[in-house]
């Protein structure tokens, strides 16, 4: 029989969750759109028709920036080559061996001298080429790197996010010029392209790489435009784990362009149609997935030369795709995804950087037979750290390569020596300055010693010295040899020696530093002039006006020394003149970029102080519902604030919109409308809300006549115990006004977590007292051993670490096992596998207290379910491991691995099990109850479970489970939850989210039994505090820093074969957040524990239970917030410093993730639906008034 009972109340917890993650979400956002602003695009477009000098042409060749020295160039991207990939040293081949045993530093690093044309030509045509120093300005991802190859401009911090989603570059760059009419060699149609490669081009320039071959099947539609015709092969660029599709699509369509049509070998000679066949032959062979000659555009018939299948058409035929292309951007990723699946220190790094050696092998024979002037560009966008990953601006990550060869000579000897002496003096002037910023070293000279090289190697070897440049000069240098103009908004300079050897006329590096300074100088006098906040100081503004006049100041004074003596400029003396002033405008181009590189950054004060009250008045809001949540119903407070919250929100859209115009109109902000509503929203609401609650009143408070026995309370361990908690959030908090504390946050919190672990086990000591009643001494005990467990695995997982940058040489990294690994060792991966059966031994052990573990459920799902989708996982690992450690011929002989497909079977049946077993066997019947008979000499109930008098007077139904329903059957769902997280973490991470599951259960545990012990009302604030920290603590234990190149790109692909972005994005979120998820998740234990099925106040006053659940979430939530809006308000006071985009930045923006999925799934997953399911399902079940009974005794 079951006897009615008061319904569930949840409508106020969904309310007050949804509240308070929409006002989470739009502090955020509005503190973002203040704080990481984007640089104003400037619309304008470089023509070349119009030369940027403010004076007019200025007797310069009307329709002609600079002449053409090239007719074609290649472009190849080796995605992620270090210039130490480039470089070649005599010594290493002398001294050290690939194969030597010798401890590190006597063995050769398989990415060094792996590119010997490099050096082979460089030697024998030194006045052809050229190798730089390629440095790039962070963040170093491909997305933004190509950003500023192609328009010139400095990244924003907030690109860093887009990644994954480029959207269409919409400023002038120099493939829209391309692209352009009236650019071409005739003067009107655009350049012939052709792209191979990462479709992350693809989706920047969605027009400007748009294949024409489909519309030259319309040979009405092709010709109503003059237009050049394109070849555009894109391929998916995100999964790392493949490290062959990308190369091969390029490598096997090259020969289309690069040689010459099979039909056509019958007009040549027999040994010079031999050649080509075997050109060709080589081409194929660095294929290495020969399926890929299967595709369509393979098909085209050898002798048919207008085939318009394949990659020809009846209008562009193979012979037009051979001679006629102008420019060819082909940019692979295979030592790129190497780096981030094996790391450099690897075999398959070596094999695939020979491969590229061979490619360039082949296009520079090509480039040799063309009878254009061909330039080839060879260079990476970035480069890689120790562990293969990039994205943040360490010398590793930010030292790529450059290398130029043409088939023309542009690098005379003497040129080299001019330029040489114009960037000594652009050098002496730029280090005499006194700006008031510190310009990098990259800008102060031209030349870099390469340590990367001697550093892995002890410094046996002396670091020899290159020239260096930003990655951004290549763009105006690109533009004005292939006749193009500058693009608008670039800020690189030429590169002195592509110009420094054309004498014809006027000096060619003078003219070109010229228009290279005057474009600059139209921009930053437009960009002034569009944006009264643009950000730029007037002592920068007045030290770039008066360096620009001097070099033209100087110029003029040199035209008149020519003017009448045409044979002047062979002169030395005037030539000295000339290097004088080209230096002039090259070091006005390198001081303004150093200084824009450091103070630019358009920050919005409006926007900002919104986002930081809105976050303020969260964190408020969030203490204040667990405040008024001891003694009000969530109900009751949606009820009294609905309508004062309404009203406030609506004055505070009116007060918004109207500051808005004031300010917008003053030029303080570019505050819109829609944000300015949002702000006022929130700000509305949220002020409304925490007036309310804090001086809201009830019934069942505590009245001041009590204020003795209250005084009585603070001074109790529990009081002190939860104050010592609160202290250490703010202390957490305070952390970020330090940038040494912010970026050795991973030491402070295992502090912070050991010094709250230790108050706990000081509390469980004073109960311990020989005044204390027996069973209270019980539960001290409990509380005691749970709190030394916890002491001791907190240590344990401090000693698995990922270092950053900021903390060597003093941190030694041990996540992978080794310091010098980038993948997991195979015994981390066996080590790995006795996670399984520890966990479900441990929550087995932990449900065996109340008699839980004997319950259905838990013998199919815990003792089998768990073990086996576990099981799978950590083979996956282990599987992976043994691939990473033992493919070496594998990868030399090209080819794949068959546990492939094991693997991703392994992971989807790990996922299926959990979640098609674990999850709907939870959502079905939670509860881990069972029922036996016993007889009346079997004893009394004991707490965690109950007696059922039966109809027979000689037998008693024993509801085992029956005093903790409720905490179990919630456990059920969060081990479901764990099984998914365990899956998606590497073997170290396995064992330490593992380790945290232990240790948040082991807190579960300690504060059940202290409460007990110290008969305490509430230990929330120091339960749910620890839980947080702990969250944090692992968070640095699996493998992850509050840094890009910390995150584990390589996870996305577990389970899947291609790349989902969506998938792929949420696979990548669980790894990084895993922690924070599963403590969020275990968070309504602190509330459920111990919790019995016939508990009176869930029975009368459920909206009671529901507001103790509440509670305790939003304190969970609120130790998050005050972390998130400290990062906010330290980034925002630090916005200045030198170091905001490195630390400060970067820690924000990891904050809001970690914060606003925390929030989410406590309030709304855990216990809004979990938690809301099993009490649902509990409230309902009543009293049990008679069972009937086996007449043979058995179990029911």
């Amino acid at each position: 029989m079951v006897r009615a009972v008061a319904a569930l109340p949840v409508r106020g917890l969904w309310t007050l969750s949804t509240v308070l993650v929409l006002a989470s979400i739009a502090g955020f956002w509005l503190f973002s759109r203040g704080f990481l602003l984007t640089r104003m695009v400037l619309p304008q477009d470089s023509l070349s028709s119009a030369l940027p000098f403010a004076n007019g042409s200025a007797n310069e060749p009307a329709n002609e920036w600079y002449p053409a020295k090239f007719e074609r160039a290649i472009i190849l991207v080796v995605d992620a080559m270090r210039i130490d990939f480039a470089t070649w040293s005599d010594e290493l081949n002398t001294t050290f061996s690939a194969s030597s045993q010798s401890p590190l530093g006597h063995r050769l690093m398989p990415y060094h001298n792996r590119l010997p044309i490099i050096n082979t030509l460089n030697t024998e045509y030194p006045e052809k080429t050229m190798l730089y120093r390629f440095r790039a300005d962070p963040p170093t991802t491909t997305l933004q790197r190509l950003k500023g190859l192609t328009t010139g401009q400095l990244p924003t911090f907030i690109d860093a996010g887009s990644n994954f989603a480029g959207s269409a570059i919409d400023e002038d760059n120099w493939l829209q010029a391309l692209r352009r009419p009236s650019t071409g060699p005739n003067g009107k149609r655009p350049r012939n392209l052709v792209f191979l490669g990462d479709d992350t081009w693809s989706s920047l320039f969605p027009h400007e790489l748009s294949d024409t071959q489909a519309m030259e099947q319309n040979e009405t539609l092709w010709n109503e435009g003059s237009r050049g015709w394109a070849r555009v092969r894109p391929f998916p660029s995100l999964n790392v784990w493949d490290l062959d599709t990308v190369d091969d699509g390029v490598f096997s369509r090259l020969p289309f362009f690069l040689l010459p049509s099979e039909s056509s070998e019958k007009d040549m000679t027999p040994q010079a149609a031999a050649d080509v066949r075997s050109k060709r032959s080589k081409w194929r062979q660095l294929v290495r997935q020969q399926e890929m000659l299967a595709h369509p555009d393979f098909g085209v018939s050898s002798q048919s030369n207008t085939s318009n299948s394949g990659m020809a058409s009846a209008v562009v035929g193979l012979e037009q795709l051979h001679n006629d292309w102008d420019v060819i951007i082909a940019h692979g990723l295979g030592v790129d995804h190497c780096g981030h699946r094996y790391g450099p220190d690897h075999p398959a790094i070596s094999s695939k950087l020979a491969q590229t050696n061979q490619a360039i092998e082949l296009i520079v024979d090509a480039v040799d037979r063309s009878d254009k002037a061909t330039a080839l560009y060879v260079f990476g966008d970035h480069g890689m750290d120790p562990k293969g990953d990039h994205g943040g601006d360490s010398p590793r990550e930010v030292d790529a390569a450059l290398w130029i060869y043409s088939n023309k000579a542009w690098n005379t000897k003497e040129g080299k020596e001019r330029s040489s002496r114009v960037l000594e003096q652009a050098s002496a002037l730029v280090k005499n300055l006194a700006l008031g910023v510190a310009l990098d070293d990259d800008l102060k000279s031209g030349w870099w010693l390469n340590t990367h090289l001697s550093d892995d190697y002890q410094k046996l070897l002396e670091p020899s010295e290159l020239r260096s440049i930003p990655q951004i000069d290549l763009v105006s240098s690109l533009s004005l040899t292939l006749g193009l103009p500058i693009p608008f908004n670039n800020l690189g300079a030429v590169i002195p020696e592509m110009f420094a050897s054309d004498t014809d006329g006027e000096w060619g590096l003078l003219r070109a530093l010229r228009l290279n300074a005057a474009q600059t100088m139209r921009y930053l006098d437009t960009y002034v002039e569009s944006s009264r906040s643009h950000g730029f100081s007037d002592d920068a503004l007045s030290a770039w006006k008066l360096m620009y006049q001097r070099a033209e100041t100087s110029y003029q004074e040199l035209m008149a020394l020519v003017a009448n003596n045409p044979k002047a400029r062979q002169q030395s003396h005037v030539m000295l003149v000339e290097e004088r002033v080209a230096a002039e405008y090259y070091a006005f181009m390198r001081v303004v970029l150093g200084t824009l590189r450091q103070m630019w950054a358009q920050f919005d004060p409006a926007l900002i102080i919104a986002g930081l009250v809105v976050l303020v008045l969260t964190t408020v809001a969030l203490v204040a519902v667990y405040v008024r949540s001891r003694h009000m119903s969530l109900e009751t407070m949606v009820a009294r604030m609905w309508k004062q919250c309404a009203t406030g929100g609506f004055i505070g859209v009116v007060i918004g919109r109207a500051l808005s115009i004031v300010l917008v109109s003053q030029s303080i902000s570019h505050i819109s409308l829609l944000e300015a509503s949002a702000a006022g929203l929130a700000i509305g609401i949220m002020a409304t809300s925490c007036t309310l609650l804090f001086f809201a009143t009830s019934d069942d408070e505590p009245s001041i006549s009590r204020a003795g026995s209250l005084c009585a309370r603070l001074c109790s361990p529990a009081a002190l115990l939860n104050t010592i908690a609160c202290v250490i959030a703010i202390m957490h908090g305070l952390a970020f006004t330090s940038n040494s504390f912010t970026f050795n946050e991973d030491g402070i919190v295992l502090h912070l977590a050991q010094t709250l672990t230790l108050a706990l086990v000081g509390a469980a000591l004073y109960s311990l007292m020989p005044s204390s009643p027996s069973k209270q001494r019980a539960a001290g005990l409990r509380a005691l051993l749970c709190g030394s467990l916890l002491l001791v695995l907190n240590r344990v997982a401090s000693y698995s670490t990922v270092c950053r940058e900021e903390q060597l040489p003093g941190c030694t990294p041990t996540f992978y096992g080794l310091p010098s690994a980038s993948i997991s060792g195979v015994p981390l991966a066996v080590a790995n596998l006795t996670m399984v059966w520890l966990v479900p031994f441990v929550v087995l052990r932990v449900l065996k207290r109340s008699q839980s573990h004997r319950a259905m459920i838990a013998k199919l799902w815990i003792s089998i379910g768990m073990r086996i989708s576990m099981g799978m996982s950590a083979v996956y690992w282990l599987l992976d491991s043994i691939d990473g450690h033992y493919s070496s011929s594998v990868m030399a002989s090209g080819a794949k691995s068959d546990w492939s497909d094991l693997r991703i079977v392994l992971a989807r049946m790990a996922v299926g099990i959990a979640l098609g077993g674990g999850f709907a066997a939870w959502y079905s019947s939670p509860f881990c109850l069972d029922v036996v008979v016993s007889t009346p000499s079997a004893g009394p109930a004991t707490r965690s479970s109950v007696k059922v008098q039966t109809s027979s007077p000689q037998h008693t139904a024993v509801v085992l489970g029956y005093g903790n329903a409720f905490g179990a059957a919630y456990l059920v769902f969060v081990t479901v939850m764990f099984c998914v997280l365990y899956l998606v973490q590497q073997p170290m991470g396995g064992i330490m989210i593992s380790l945290l599951f232990i240790k948040l259960l082991l807190c579960i545990e300690a504060f059940d039994s202290l409460r007990d012990a110290l008969a305490a009302t509430s230990l929330l604030p120091a339960q749910t505090f620890l839980m947080v920290i702990l969250a944090y603590l692992d968070y640095f234990s699996t493998g992850h820093q509050f840094t890009l190149v910390s995150i584990q790109w390589s996870t996305a692909f577990i389970g899947i074969r291609e790349m989902q972005l969506v998938i792929c994005g949420v696979i990548v979120a669980l790894n990084t957040l895993g922690s924070f998820i599963l403590a969020s998740a275990c968070v309504p234990l602190a509330v459920l524990w111990n919790e019995s099925l016939g508990s009176r106040v869930l029975k009368l006053a459920p909206e009671s239970f529901v507001a103790r659940l509440a509670g305790a979430a939003t304190l969970y939530a609120g130790y998050h917030a005050v972390v998130a809006t400290s990062s906010a308000v330290n980034a925002a006071v630090f916005r200045r410093h030198l170091m905001v985009w490195k630390i400060f930045a970067p820690r924000f923006m990891f904050a809001v993730p970690v914060f606003l999925v925390s929030i989410t799934v406590v309030l709304l997953l855990a216990t809004g639906f979990a938690a809301m399911r099993v009490l649902h399902l509990g409230i309902n079940v009543g009293n049990a008034r008679g069972l009937p009974v086996p007449r043979d005794g058995s179990r029911i």
